[in-house]
């Protein structure tokens, strides 16, 4: 997996919508995981998945942060040499599932000697970026005035990628919009509670809970307030996160 400097942090909640929300590490299948990275990756790796002189840090991956049960993973191993290749899809999704695992664990520990150092980017390159990416949404003269002082870039880093996870000091996440228009009837919007291929389920501004079973003639329009941020995980390369957080470093 090649060399990257990105650490990953606490995952969004999902509320049963597709996209990259992050699910909960599955404990039994990082368990697996960590057999066979210790069989095939510590030496490189470390014991921690750190990263040595020999192997880079993979909790700081862009590759790890963007698999999905070892899809991204397996092709990465297949184009590095002197790696282990032919690991099933179980195996691919168990490892993918410990360092996951890891990843969670390295984001709890706040006592950590020496915090990773997040701020290697290009600034103006980020401020760029963030000119035809982000500012339709978001302003430094706005919602993100003075964002700098409120987090440590560590956080920063996190409320960047993340802005659904939440965390201390953090304002509370925006809950999923869905309209639900009946064949017969008026359109109900509120608060997304779940949806799924059978039901939707919403809170509406009364909070009166209200559920649907899912057919053909029901209309069900989700909006997603974080859904870009979602499809951007999946097109950042290491060096725009790195310097978008440089940039946003800069709003003080």
């Amino acid at each position: 997996m090649r060399r990257v400097g990105l650490a990953v942090l606490t995952a969004a909640v999902a509320f049963g919508q597709a996209g990259p929300a992050r699910p909960e590490v599955d404990t039994e299948a990082a368990e697996r995981g960590k057999h066979i990275y210790l069989q095939f990756c510590v030496n490189c790796h470390g014991n921690l998945a750190k990263g040595t002189d020999q192997g880079p840090d993979l909790i700081r991956s862009v590759v790890v942060l963007q698999d999905r049960e070892g899809g991204k993973l397996g092709p990465a191993l297949i184009g590095l040499p002197n790696h282990k290749r032919d690991l099933t899809k179980r195996q691919l999704a168990d490892v993918s599932q410990f360092l996951k695992q890891r990843i969670e664990e390295t984001s709890k520990n706040r006592n950590a000697v020496k915090p990773p150092n997040v701020l290697t980017g290009d600034a103006k390159a980020g401020q760029a970026y963030f000119g035809a990416k982000c500012a339709a949404c978001h302003s430094p003269s706005g919602d993100l005035a003075g964002i700098a002082r409120k987090y440590d870039p560590v956080t920063l880093q996190q409320r960047f990628l993340f802005p659904r996870s939440g965390g201390r000091g953090a304002p509370t996440p925006k809950r999923p919009q869905v309209t639900v228009t009946p064949a017969s009837g008026e359109p109900v919007t509120g608060a997304l509670e779940r949806i799924d291929d059978f039901s939707v389920s919403l809170r509406d501004a009364s909070g009166e809970y209200r559920s649907w079973k899912r057919n053909p003639d029901l209309r069900v329009d989700v909006v997603d307030p974080y859904s870009a941020h979602n499809e951007l995980l999946d097109e950042y390369t290491d060096a725009d996160m790195h310097n978008v957080v440089a940039y946003l470093e800069t709003l003080k």
